[in-house]
């Protein structure tokens, strides 16, 4: 802990290792088993006097020099890169992982499982449902008339994916078990288990047709990445995907 800031209001729990130049602030909640890496802050206050805690789960994993604002709520096993930013009023479920240089810009709800790699830019007030997939430069959205107070931001539901380079704008649906093509732009209203190819959000048909020639691994990845996920995930990967396999006929 050389050379740590923390607050004694911080509430920290057991078996919590700190970097160097680590600041907890006050309105703090950490629970047991957490690594904080170097340079990182924790609880980083708001401007709005009386926020709520943050409140991190048990096991997470931060690395250097992630902010992570107060008035969140995080759940156990989170996982980040390097250079990470959470902003104020993120609801976080189980086992997210934060790829490096990512930003979620607050008030958005995020569920279980959720994978964002690196350069991903989620827009306040997102929702993102469980086992969501957001690979690398993928930008959320939530401005339909840059800049302006208005808001309108992006939903994505259980198990979709959004590949490199993906767009999603203002507003937008995207179903359950969708995909996102690198580089494709998302509008409206996306069906489930359809796939959307191109800068003009093509749909190109369901998802269950987008394979890889080499290996004949088929789409939806549920069928064959399972072993990804912790073992105590992975009924729960069977059963919605079986719940979007009937919805996406």
């Amino acid at each position: 802990m050389d050379f740590c800031s923390i607050d004694p209001a911080a509430r920290i729990g057991r078996d919590v290792v700190l970097g160097h130049g680590v600041r907890i602030h006050g309105n703090v909640e950490i629970g047991d088993g957490c690594r904080i890496g170097d340079f990182s802050v924790i609880g980083h206050p708001t401007v709005r006097p009386g926020s709520a805690p943050l409140r991190l789960g048990a096991g997470a994993n931060i690395r250097s020099h992630a902010v992570i604002y107060e008035g969140s709520e995080i759940g156990p096993g989170l996982e980040t890169g390097h250079h990470v930013v959470i902003r104020e009023g993120a609801m976080i479920g189980e086992n997210l992982r934060l790829g490096n240089f990512s930003d979620i810009e607050g008030a958005c709800r995020i569920g279980d499982f959720v994978r964002m790699h690196s350069y991903a830019h989620v827009g306040r007030g997102s929702q993102i449902g469980d086992f969501v997939w957001l690979f690398s430069l993928t930008t959320l959205m939530n401005d339909p008339l840059p800049p302006s107070h208005l808001a309108d931001p992006v939903v994505i539901g259980d198990m979709a994916t959004i590949c490199v380079n993906a767009q999603l704008m203002p507003g937008v649906r995207i179903g359950r078990g969708a995909m996102i093509a690198a580089g494709a732009m998302a509008r409206g209203e996306i069906p489930a288990g359809v796939v959307v190819t191109g800068p003009e959000g093509e749909i190109a048909g369901p998802v269950r047709f987008v394979m890889h020639m080499q290996s004949r691994t088929r789409h939806p990845w549920h069928r064959h990445f399972t072993d990804a996920y912790p073992e105590r995930a992975r009924a729960r990967i069977a059963a919605l995907g079986a719940e979007i396999d009937a919805e996406a006929q």
